[in-house]
């Protein structure tokens, strides 16, 4: 059973990330927990890395309540690249289950090198 801790309580584990992953590979939590409420923890976790945020679906990270998080990666990722935009617009208009595509499958499909050349830590 997953149990949500604050950033305060994910502070004093020697490991938060590792709790944070743990979370992510834990089996459907049924009635306590929705996969959408563990994942919207781990996205306002300040213990979250990047590798955390690309394995969430999609529609968690670009959704409204979280815009400052999409926005900063898709901003390193697409920089000026007209071309990188309008692949990105391409990948938010297909229609696609919710639970398969990950924010990382959307990056992905933008291309390999992020357009900016500073290495950002999301």
């Amino acid at each position: 059973m997953v149990r949500l801790l604050d950033d305060d309580e994910l502070a004093r584990h020697p490991d938060p990330a590792a709790v944070l992953q743990s979370w992510l590979d834990s089996p459907a939590t049924g009635d306590i927990l929705s996969r959408s409420e563990i994942y919207r923890a781990v996205v306002k976790s300040r213990h979250r890395t990047p590798e955390h945020l690309l394995q969430i679906p999609a529609h968690e990270i670009l959704s409204p309540s979280q815009p400052e998080v999409a926005l900063k990666i898709l901003l390193d990722r697409c920089g000026r690249s007209t071309d990188r935009w309008a692949a990105l617009a391409a990948a938010m208009t297909f229609e696609y289950d919710e639970e398969k595509i990950t924010f990382g499958d959307v990056l992905d499909s933008l291309g390999s090198a992020p357009a900016s050349t500073q290495n950002s830590h999301w």
